[in-house]
Parts: C-alpha cells; sequence; structure tokens
C-alpha cells in the first residue's frame, strides 16, 4: 500500500507560496523601457547612479526614492558619494513568495526615473 503525501494545509483563503520573479527575456525588455538602469553584475537587482553636484540635491532625491519606496513597500540600497547616488532595488520575499526581479521592482524604477 502507497502512502500519499500530505500536503501541508493552508489556513482558508491563502494560496501556496509562488514564484513571482521576473524570466531573463523579461528582464531585458523591462531594462529597454528603463535606460538609466542596468542589471547588477550578480543579477540580483537592478541599479542607477545619478550624478550630483549639490550635496543639497542629492539629499532631495534620497528623500524622494526613500518616500517612494516606502509607499510602494519595496526594499531600496542608496549608497551616497561625492559626486554621485547609486540606488539599488532588489526582490524580496512578500506574503509567502520567494524574491526576485519582479514587475513591482521596475515598476518603482519607472517611478523614481
Amino acid at each position: 500500500m502507497e502512502m500519499q503525501k500530505e500536503k501541508p494545509k493552508l489556513a482558508p483563503g491563502l494560496a501556496p507560496p509562488e514564484k513571482m520573479y521576473l524570466k531573463a527575456e523579461r528582464i531585458q525588455e523591462q531594462l529597454q523601457r528603463l535606460p538609466k538602469w542596468s542589471l547588477r553584475p550578480d543579477g540580483s537587482g537592478i541599479e542607477r547612479v545619478r550624478q550630483v553636484d549639490e550635496p543639497a540635491k542629492a539629499k532631495q532625491f534620497v528623500s524622494y526614492v526613500c518616500r517612494l519606496s516606502s509607499l510602494r513597500r519595496q526594499p531600496v540600497t542608496i549608497d551616497v558619494g561625492r559626486k554621485q547616488v547609486v540606488v539599488t532595488l532588489k526582490g524580496h520575499p512578500v506574503r509567502g513568495c520567494t524574491g526576485g526581479l519582479t514587475d513591482a521592482v521596475f515598476d518603482l524604477a519607472a517611478l523614481i526615473g
């Protein structure tokens, strides 16, 4: 007699975890519509380097990016240098889904510009 493996029981109304990351072709399509953004060398996220000439402009841009990130509930990493600000966006696990580059990451990138 074969024993069937039981599937884990989920609370009513919950779906099982999904993989929500985009395939390589879709990532390339998204990057074509966002020319200021590039794929990180390790493929873990996208980044944009913005040149700034004044600390006040860097502070204003960082504040803007942080507000958008918070509203969209997407993680952001910001590195501020003397003349540039590097913004890195990566996916993250949400509601049982595995992380990776998603449409939400690219939507935030489009808002940041």
